[in-house]
C-alpha cells in the first residue's frame, strides 16, 4: 500500500485545526446542531460521499463506496456541545453565550471530517465501504439510540466501528486503548416527590416534599457506599433538585434528577430497584409519595479485543508502543456504546492534556481545552486503522 499517511496528515494539519476552531466557536446543543450538520453534509458531498441528513433530527451519515467488494468500516463522532459558559480570553472561544464545546466533540468532529479527505483521495487503493456517522445529542444520552432506531447500522451494516474521545487526564502524545469494558453504562433517573403544599408558617398542616426529597438524596448515598462491593465500580449522583416558588410557600411537589453509572446489567437493575424502594419508603415516612422513572439510558462502552488490538497497533506506529496505555475503567459514559453493541468496535482515548498550554481542565468544565497538537495524532491513528482494515 503506497500511502504516506504521515505526510497526508502533515499536509492537513492546519486545516484540521482550523476546522476544529470553527466548530469550537459555533457550539450547538443537543438536537440543535443545524450549522454543524450543514457543514458536514456539504463537505462530504463534495468528496463523493452519499449523504443522508436529518438522521436522529440533526445527525449526518456519509457513505463512500470504494469501488471494490470488501467490508464496511464505520467511523463515529459526536457533534453536540454543552450549556456551559466558556472562560474568556481565547481567540477561538465560543461566540454563543452559554454554550461551549467542553467535552471535545469539536475535535472528534474535525478529525472524523478531515479523515474523509484522506480516504476519498485514496479510494482506488482501498476496498469495501466507509460509513462516517456524525451523531447528535450525545450529551443527553439520546442521539445514539435514536440513530439506531432509524436504521443507522443498516444499509450498509458495519463490520467494524471505530471512534475516539479526547481525554485531558492523559498527556498529549499518549493514547489510551482498553479491551472490554472501559466506560460505564448510564441511566438518567427522575424522582418526583408529591406532598401537600401550604403556608411556610404552618408546616404542620402540610406534607413537605422538600424535606422528604432531601432525606431521599442523603439516603441514596448509601447504595454505593454500603450496598455494593468496593470491587464493583458504580456511581450514583443527583444533579438537579428543583421545586418551590417562594420563600414562604411549601410546594406540593419537587423533582430530583440524577444518573446511575454501572458496568453490568445486574448492577444497573439493582441500583435502579434500590433507588425506587428508598425513594418510595422515605417519601411515605414523610406523608408524601414518590415515583421513579428512567428518562434515558445507554449501555457500558465495551471494546472488542480484536478491534482494540488493531487500534493499538495503529497507535503504536504513531506515538510508539510505550505511549499506548491502558486508561483503566471510568464511570463516565458515552452512547457510542449502542453502536458497539451492534458491531465489533473500539473507542479509544486521545491524550490532550498539556498544562503549559492551559489544557488539562476536566471535561464539562468552563476551563476545558485541548492541546491541538494532539489532533493530528488522532487523525493519523484513525487513518492507519481505517486503511489497514479497508486494504
Amino acid at each position: 500500500m503506497n500511502i504516506d499517511i504521515k505526510q497526508e496528515v502533515t499536509e492537513l494539519k492546519e486545516e484540521l485545526i482550523a476546522v476544529r476552531r470553527d466548530f469550537h466557536m459555533h457550539p450547538e446543543l443537543a438536537f440543535e446542531e443545524h450549522r454543524t450538520a450543514e457543514i458536514l453534509a456539504t463537505r462530504l458531498q463534495k468528496l463523493g460521499f452519499e449523504v443522508q441528513t436529518g438522521v436522529a433530527k440533526t445527525g449526518v451519515v456519509g457513505v463512500l463506496d470504494l469501488g471494490k467488494p470488501g467490508k464496511t468500516l464505520m467511523l463515529r463522532a459526536d457533534i453536540d456541545a454543552l450549556p456551559i459558559q466558556e472562560i474568556e480570553g481565547r481567540s477561538y472561544g465560543s461566540t454563543y453565550p452559554g454554550k461551549m464545546h467542553a467535552c471535545g466533540h469539536d475535535g472528534h468532529t474535525a478529525v472524523s471530517l478531515v479523515i474523509a479527505d484522506i480516504l476519498a483521495k485514496h479510494k482506488d487503493q482501498l476496498k469495501g465501504k466507509v460509513k462516517i456517522v456524525f451523531q447528535p445529542a450525545e450529551e443527553i444520552v439520546a442521539g445514539g439510540k435514536l440513530m439506531l432506531e432509524e436504521g443507522v447500522m443498516e444499509n450498509p451494516k458495519p463490520d467494524r466501528v471505530i471512534g475516539f474521545h479526547t481525554f485531558p487526564s492523559l498527556p498529549r502524545g499518549q493514547i489510551g486503548v482498553r479491551n472490554g469494558a472501559m466506560w460505564a453504562g448510564v441511566e438518567e433517573l427522575c424522582i418526583k416527590v408529591k406532598g401537600t403544599g401550604g403556608h411556610g408558617g404552618t408546616p404542620h398542616v402540610t406534607a413537605d416534599p422538600i424535606v422528604a426529597g432531601s432525606n431521599i438524596v442523603l439516603s441514596l448515598e448509601n447504595i454505593i457506599a454500603r450496598e455494593l462491593s468496593p470491587f464493583n465500580p458504580a456511581a450514583l449522583t443527583m444533579g438537579v433538585f428543583s421545586g418551590g416558588t417562594r420563600f414562604n410557600v411549601i410546594p406540593d411537589a419537587i423533582e430530583i434528577r440524577g444518573s446511575s453509572r454501572t458496568f453490568s446489567d445486574d448492577t444497573r437493575e439493582f441500583v435502579r430497584r434500590r433507588v425506587e424502594e428508598i425513594s418510595q419508603h422515605i417519601a411515605e415516612a414523610y406523608r408524601c409519595s414518590a415515583t421513579v422513572s428512567v428518562e434515558r439510558s445507554a449501555p457500558a462502552v465495551w471494546n472488542n479485543a480484536e478491534v482494540a488490538n488493531a487500534v493499538r497497533e495503529a497507535a503504536s506506529l504513531v506515538v510508539g508502543s510505550n505511549n499506548v496505555v491502558d486508561p483503566g475503567q471510568s464511570t463516565v459514559g458515552d452512547d457510542v456504546s449502542v453502536f458497539l453493541n451492534e458491531a465489533p468496535g473500539c473507542y479509544f482515548l486521545l491524550g490532550v492534556g498539556n498544562a503549559e498550554k492551559g489544557a488539562g481542565a476536566p471535561l464539562h468544565s468552563p476551563e476545558y481545552d485541548l492541546d491541538e497538537e494532539a489532533l493530528p495524532i488522532a487523525l493519523e491513528t484513525m487513518s492507519r486503522a481505517a486503511i489497514e482494515f479497508l486494504s
